[in-house]
């Protein structure tokens, strides 16, 4: 599940605290919340045998052949004392340089942008020729596991220790935390210097660190209780709307979409924004020649939350 704020961590911290009827603080290991494609891998002793996607949470694609070109995910695990069977859950993303390279590449060539690296890195995973995914440079982080046999681990941190010598990769500013003021410092830390990661960061994800406490946390219909996203604010900025141009879908719905004076925001340049429908554009009155508050909050192209009313001159012209 998601918070927003730092209250809302330590609300979630209280209620964890009231279920499993403890004081004393608890433990925790914290994670930079990768912006990019959740994947299942699965090793038969030591041996990578599938990749797959995690689709709508129940079926996935299975992606073993372009998983087999990533070059951070081995083929083959280190060590004696490997798993009978391990899938372990990692997130496969694109850094920021090769999001930049590929989409001046796909300019070139007159194909339109990704909207995004982890778009990116979501189209790249699903192609079929699986020397174009090559090329593409994709990289992976492991996060957790989603079973193992015949070995047990008591915690967060020894499992993310203990895969790291079997040759996973894993985020090397994970960090355990002793309680939650550690967690809160993590989570500032990184909230001011999210812009010089190479990669798309948009949270923190927050784990009980104890396996024996996860399980007693258990989980809801859609999330675990014993993990908590910290998600970072939204990057906002101010621009004027130039014109709007109309997408018609592949079932002949018109989507608006807002094409911006080019601003930076969180080191992207923003030059368009989702309109979404005729009823959004009625409902912030937005016309063009307005000045517009854009948001950036991870979606797929940015969203305009508001119309700067006060800086109208008179001559904006309605959207038709």
């Amino acid at each position: 599940d998601n918070t927003y704020s730092l209250d809302e961590l330590r609300e979630w911290e209280e209620k964890i605290k009231r279920m499993l009827k403890r004081n004393e603080s608890l433990d925790y290991v914290v994670e930079l919340k990768m912006d990019g494609v959740s994947c299942a891998l699965i090793y038969e002793r030591g041996r990578f045998i599938s990749g797959a996607t995690r689709g709508d949470g129940e079926v996935g694609e299975d992606v073993t052949q372009n998983i087999k070109t990533i070059k951070s995910i081995p083929l083959k695990l280190l060590g004696e004392d490997v798993p009978e069977i391990i899938e372990v859950r990692g997130e496969v993303y694109m850094e920021k340089s090769d999001f930049e390279k590929i989409n001046r590449e796909r300019l070139k060539r007159k194909e339109s942008p990704f909207a995004n690296p982890r778009n990116a890195a979501s189209g790249s995973l699903k192609l079929l020729d699986s020397r174009i995914v090559a090329s593409r440079n994709l990289k992976c982080f492991v996060h957790s596991f989603g079973w193992v046999e015949k070995f047990k681990f008591d915690t967060q941190w020894e499992f993310l220790q203990k895969i790291k010598l079997w040759g996973l990769r894993v985020n090397s500013y994970n960090k355990y935390c002793r309680d939650l003021k550690e967690v809160i410092e993590y989570c500032m830390y990184w909230q001011n210097r999210r812009e010089s990661l190479p990669y798309e960061v948009d949270g923190i994800v927050v784990k009980v660190n104890s396996f024996s406490l996860q399980e007693k946390l258990g989980a809801t219909l859609k999330s675990p209780r014993w993990a908590v996203a910290y998600k970072f604010p939204a990057h906002q900025v101010t621009t004027v709307l130039k014109e709007v141009s109309f997408q018609v879908g592949r079932t002949g719905i018109i989507t608006p979409v807002a094409i911006l004076e080019p601003v930076e925001c969180g080191g992207v340049v923003i030059q368009r924004a989702t309109l979404h429908n005729f009823e959004e554009i009625e409902r912030l009155d937005v016309r063009v020649g307005d000045v517009v508050l854009v948001e950036r909050a991870g979606e797929v192209i940015p969203k305009i939350v508001k119309v700067i009313t006060s800086k109208r001159k008179g001559n904006e012209q309605k959207i038709r």
